[in-house]
């Protein structure tokens, strides 16, 4: 559950409020540091398991005198580290599997001139078929008796000790199950925008969109407004994270603050940290070529494919990226996604939008299970919001509701509120049953009968693509338009849907087609005939499928009898990409 946010206020005082008023300032290993000029101590580390071994590790220590932060590697398990003398309350994270698990929280006093030891012999890990992170029940990367040493809730992923908590308000602004459409990148002028909190709930609101996430970069000051409130829409608390070095990321929903982006460990500690508070962590535009994304994180939950005009962002070159992100297989086949999407740029002119979705493809391929979203950007009234805009099907318009669709992989992005509506739907062994929708999964070797759908969207072309390679198009012809086919996939697939058109201006932007709507994909997977019965009979345990046969209903999916439709047999295959 959110707690109830109290005006003025969203978090309550810990070290990680220190990290983000300071800004994080790091000492480097042994430096004498103070920024008052004042005398130094040494805090002598010395952090091993229990049979001696020494174990890679990382220090915050909170200074407890002056508010101030500092935080050292401490890659042997052994340092000695210079830091201003005075009393401090030091957290240690030991690394398991490159993610660093907080194992311990001590006090201690570190005398002008002097030295205090930090002494941690850790017991829990110590096995063959145990890893630290199997003694953190709620998933919150601290160790469950450090958390009842600490006072926190060892079963809820939002009470970490040392890290302030984020206080929301969530009120149910309607109780009903449906497509919700808002903006899920806006930019405020309490960081690189121009417009106030204030201002970009009105606009948002008087565009009607249901719900909006203000997304400023490395920082949350926008909820600590006393504007941040919205009776007509669910305001969802978000952060643009990340650096221009690697990147960045769309964090939706988090319950702790976030550490400022640091290292590629730091990074994927953040995104599964946010992940167990039930929140979202999506890369944002992976192929802008100012930014591209390079924290190779091994899990997100969505991926900005689309941000601002379609056709607009120049592509990213291959050029760009570091030698270590070239690499070729055996049949010299670039490696990394992001490689193989840039390399694009060199075969024909698209736009980073494009690319975005290649990248987006290849790594659906190798096994991602992401919404897709999209982002205006919008940080004055000189950018429409949602253009493009985000729906989520949601069973509510509350907080809770919203993430809960975007996690499930629940989504469709569309040229703006005016632009293409969509429906992708299975029926698993043709019983006349809603199964799955979008994000959802159907078996291997079961005869399944696909709807595809769209609205507003006349004279545009629908395809359906099988593993981002289009497998069937058909010019859309009557509103609303439905396609329906039957498949049996016989090996691993992502089937998604998006809706194009001829660019109507080749002299400005890049690419030859418009794209005016995508949708989440339906996966074909491994899943035996019990295990499909069994989600059916307990939908909340299945990740896609749905509560009830209303999952679209009458005034969104067409009578197949009054338009037009088509049934097509065919067993897809699973293709490489040639990059």
């Amino acid at each position: 559950m959110w707690p109830v946010r109290l005006p003025g206020m969203h978090v309550v005082a810990g070290l990680f409020m220190a990290l983000c008023v300071v800004g994080g300032a790091s000492s480097a290993s042994g430096a004498a540091e103070s920024e008052s000029g004042g005398i130094t101590g040494v805090m002598q580390i010395d952090i091993t398991d229990v049979a001696g071994r020494a174990l890679p590790s990382r220090v915050d220590a909170l200074h407890l005198d002056s508010g101030s932060y500092h935080r050292t590697e401490v890659p042997t398990g052994t340092l000695g580290w210079t830091v201003p003398a005075g009393n401090y309350r030091a957290y240690v994270h030991v690394y398991d599997n490159g993610v660093p698990v907080l194992v311990e929280v001590k006090d201690l006093t570190i005398p002008a001139g002097g030295e205090a030891f930090l002494l941690v012999s850790l017991l829990e890990g110590d096995s063959e078929n145990l890893s630290l992170r199997d003694f953190d029940f709620d998933g919150d990367l601290a160790i469950d008796r450090v958390e009842i040493d600490a006072g926190t809730d060892p079963q809820l992923a939002a009470s970490i000790p040392g890290r302030p908590r984020i206080v929301v308000e969530s009120p149910v602004l309607e109780k009903k199950e449906r497509w919700y459409r808002g903006e899920l990148f806006a930019r405020s002028d309490l960081g690189i925008g121009k417009e106030s909190v204030k201002d970009l709930i009105k606009r948002a609101e008087k565009d009607k969109l249901d719900f909006l996430a203000i997304a400023d970069r490395n920082h949350m000051k926008s909820l600590d407004s006393e504007d941040y409130v919205s009776k007509k829409l669910v305001l969802i608390p978000a952060m643009e994270w990340g650096t221009d070095e690697r990147g960045y990321a769309l964090v939706y929903g988090p319950q702790t603050i976030p550490d400022p982006p640091s290292s590629v460990p730091a990074a994927q500690a953040e995104c599964i940290r946010v992940q167990a508070q039930g929140g979202v962590f999506a890369i944002s535009e992976p192929c802008l070529s100012a930014s591209p994304w390079k924290w190779g994180l091994s899990y997100v939950n969505a991926i900005e494919v689309w941000h601002g005009d379609w056709r607009e962002p120049p592509p990213l070159g291959l050029a760009l990226l570091p030698e270590d992100m070239k690499q070729r297989d055996s049949e010299g086949l670039l490696i990394h996604s992001l490689a193989a999407a840039a390399a694009s740029a060199d075969l024909d002119s698209i736009s980073a939008n494009a690319q975005a979705t290649l990248f987006w493809d290849y790594e659906l391929v190798r096994g991602l299970m992401a919404s897709p979203i999209a982002g205006s950007g919008s940080s004055s009234k000189k950018v429409p919001m949602g253009r493009p805009i985000t729906y989520i099907r949601a069973k509510e318009q509350s907080l809770a509701g919203l993430l809960d669709g975007l996690r499930n992989g629940h989504t469709y992005v569309s040229s703006g509120p005016d632009g293409p509506q969509l429906i992708f739907h299975a029926d698993i062994a043709n019983d006349n049953t809603v199964d799955v929708g979008m994000g959802g999964i159907i078996p291997l070797n079961v005869e399944t009968t696909i709807y595809a759908g769209v609205k507003n969207a006349n004279g545009m072309k629908l395809q359906i693509l099988e593993n981002g390679r289009p497998l069937i198009s058909k010019i859309i012809e009557g509103d609303p338009f439905v396609h329906r086919f039957v498949i049996t996939p016989t090996t691993l697939a992502a089937y998604r849907l998006r809706i194009i058109s001829p660019a109507q201006d080749t002299k400005h932007g890049f690419g030859r087609i418009d794209v005016h709507a995508m949708s989440a994909p339906i996966y074909a997977q491994d899943i035996t005939q019990a295990a499909m019965e069994y989600f059916k009979v307990s939908p909340d345990k299945a990740w896609v499928v749905l509560d009830d046969e209303n999952w679209i209903d009458e005034a969104d999916l067409p009578d197949p009898d009054r338009v037009q439709t088509k049934d097509i047999d065919f067993k897809p295959s699973f293709g490489r990409y040639a990059r």
